[in-house]
């Protein structure tokens, strides 16, 4: 009996230990990272911790000199507890933070001294506010919060007030050539009110009101309904047991429901929107972060409805094609594969959406079911499923300097005239291969006969195919159609030279061993050659974001997806690194790399 109480108080010291601060995590959060093993950023500096990309989104500024040579261990959080970092958006608002254990408030404040105490309307809440961000201690757990009215939400609202009151747009400018007296702009500027904002003073103080209104929203919902993720989600709290470094959660469930492509469903046919949004039910991403010998093993399983598991359960009956290889380069700096079964998943596809579109009684959906159903029975399926099986590659290989022109624009200030000329200029090319295998080549040569009769820019080769200046108007495009697989390059090389593979410079028998073993998702990357090559100008500003951080990374990702049932498929990224640094800096690095990627 004393041998069942010990092993009963070490299980409830286990559950215990770690838990507090995660419990107030708002039920709004969609994402979540939680770090588990927080013995290893114990000797990672305030002042490196806080340049990461998923500390910015709270706090404003880096903090004083008061953080100077020390660490997260001496701010005084308990790392006993589970520091979690979240974020979520509804159709109004987003918010993001983290929570943490406190082992010493006195050092906290040593850290976060802008802070100052403010009335708190929660018993046993603490509050302490700063320019933008929120603290609140319950006890010894923390939670660090900021609430922002989303970008198109406040646009709307001050766009909405602001035409109402009978104002013209606030980017309206008179015609130039049109002349007013001094006299004339003295009297429109006196019958003006005082009292009244313009456009932008107008939506500064939408904006603070929406994160007042917003933010005690959060918090009414958190600390006196008592809901929360932990509370609201038992997948959240099974996640929570798991021993790993750390967890990550994600509900896409919720980000379906915030899906713009939606809208239409949700307002005009609520009943239909809500069976396409059965189909997302349970559509709950988690993952594990496991520690090993110089590598971080990142392992995902995204669970999903039975419908939905049906599609994905026929889409994932398919082998990688061995037909890829030979044209992915042993030492390429980045590589990825896709195989699915296109046609078996289009057809339980049909059979699980036709009823439900069905149920809809607006015309435009039953006309458009109507052609896809005249197109289902049409349609040569074979003939157009063999043309495209489903299985492609996308490599790539560096970049390329591109002599074109460029357009200036000049103005003469003598004769106040605007001109153009062009200039010779260089720009960076990726180099890039994507290539899908076929059975009927036939299908591919047809097309490119045809184009080539629509324009000259199309010029057939010995067995394949250039686009003249499809890229920057200078760079030509290759179209490969052999060995069953249809290529589509920018790589001279490749093209000239290799149209029929890399032979002794592809990947190894034991790599191709592997990507056969990967099931419907492989790829690799050398995270510091890729994104020291990639052109940022091809990227969007959040991407550019992903590869400036990038830049100073060492190391390599692979990615392999795993087995796929009715309700799961698992999926596992490996991060290798080479080098000396801390383990705790490389958790970061990829805890940050995961969170520009879902964010």
């Amino acid at each position: 009996m004393k041998k069942l109480m010990l092993f009963l108080s070490i299980g409830f010291y286990l559950i215990v230990r770690g838990q507090g601060a995660e419990k107030l995590i708002p039920p709004q959060a969609v994402t979540v990272f939680s770090i588990n093993n927080t013995d290893l950023l114990q000797k990672v500096s305030i002042d490196e911790w806080i340049t990461y990309d998923f500390m910015e989104e709270i706090h404003q500024e880096l903090f004083d000199k008061s953080t100077d040579n020390k660490t997260v261990k001496d701010a005084g959080l308990d790392f006993d507890k589970r520091l979690s970092l979240f974020y979520g958006k509804t159709s109004s608002y987003e918010l993001t933070g983290f929570t943490f254990g406190i082992k010493d408030q006195s050092a906290l404040f040593k850290v976060f001294d802008d802070f100052e105490e403010v009335p708190s309307n929660f018993p046993g809440v603490n509050v302490y506010q700063s320019l933008f961000n929120n603290l609140l201690i319950d006890q010894n757990n923390g939670l660090l919060i900021r609430v922002e009215p989303t970008e198109s939400f406040l646009n709307q609202q001050t766009d909405s007030l602001w035409y109402d009151r009978g104002n013209l747009s606030p980017f309206y400018s008179m015609d130039e050539d049109e002349y007013m007296e001094e006299e004339e702009l003295e009297l429109e500027d006196a019958q003006k009110s005082l009292l009244e904002k313009n456009y932008f003073e107008l939506r500064d103080s939408l904006q603070f009101e929406f994160q007042k209104k917003y933010y005690a929203e959060v918090l009414n919902s958190l600390l006196v309904q008592k809901k929360s993720l932990y509370s609201n989600d038992s997948t959240f709290r099974e996640l929570l047991t798991h021993a790993s470094a750390g967890v990550f959660y994600l509900d896409n469930s919720r980000n379906i429901d915030r899906s713009k492509n939606l809208w239409y469903l949700k307002t005009v046919l609520p009943s239909l929107y809500l069976d396409v949004q059965e189909l997302y039910e349970g559509n709950i991403i988690t993952g594990d972060l496991i520690l090993k010998e110089s590598a971080i093993q990142f392992d995902l399983k995204a669970a999903y409805s039975e419908p939905l598991g049906s599609i994905y359960s026929e889409m994932n009956r398919a082998k990688f094609d061995k037909n890829i290889a030979p044209f992915i380069r042993a030492n390429q700096p980045a590589y990825f594969s896709y195989t699915i079964n296109l046609q078996s998943a289009y057809e339980k596809a049909f059979e699980v959406l036709v009823p439900i579109l069905s149920k809809a009684k607006d015309p435009e959906i039953s006309f458009n079911l109507l052609m896809l159903k005249l197109g289902n029975a049409l349609v040569n399926k074979e003939a157009l499923f063999d043309a495209y099986k489903g299985s492609l590659f996308v490599t790539f290989n560096g970049i390329q300097k591109v002599k074109t022109r460029k357009i200036t624009f000049f103005y003469d200030e003598q004769t106040f005239e605007y001109g153009e000329r062009e200039t010779e200029a260089e720009e960076d090319m990726p180099i890039f291969t994507l290539g899908f295998s076929t059975r009927r080549q036939d299908i591919p040569e047809m097309i490119l006969e045809h184009l080539s009769q629509v324009t000259s820019k199309f010029e057939k080769k010995s067995d394949y195919w250039i686009y003249q200046k499809a890229i920057f108007d200078a760079a030509p495009v290759f179209l490969i159609n052999a060995k069953g697989m249809f290529l589509l390059t920018n790589d001279q090389d490749l093209a000239e030279n290799h149209r029929e593979g890399y032979g002794t410079e592809a990947l190894s028998k034991r790599t191709i061993a592997n990507l056969k073993k990967s099931g419907t998702i492989a790829g690799y990357a050398n995270l510091q050659e890729v994104a020291l090559k990639f052109p940022s100008d091809f990227l969007e500003p959040s991407q550019r974001q992903l590869m400036e951080f990038l830049r100073n990374k060492t190391g390599s990702i692979t990615i392999k997806s795993g087995k796929t049932t009715l309700s799961s498929t698992s999926l596992h990224v490996n991060y290798l690194y080479n080098d000396a640094e801390k383990s705790g800096k490389h958790f970061l690095d990829l805890l940050n790399t995961l969170y520009l990627l879902t964010k």
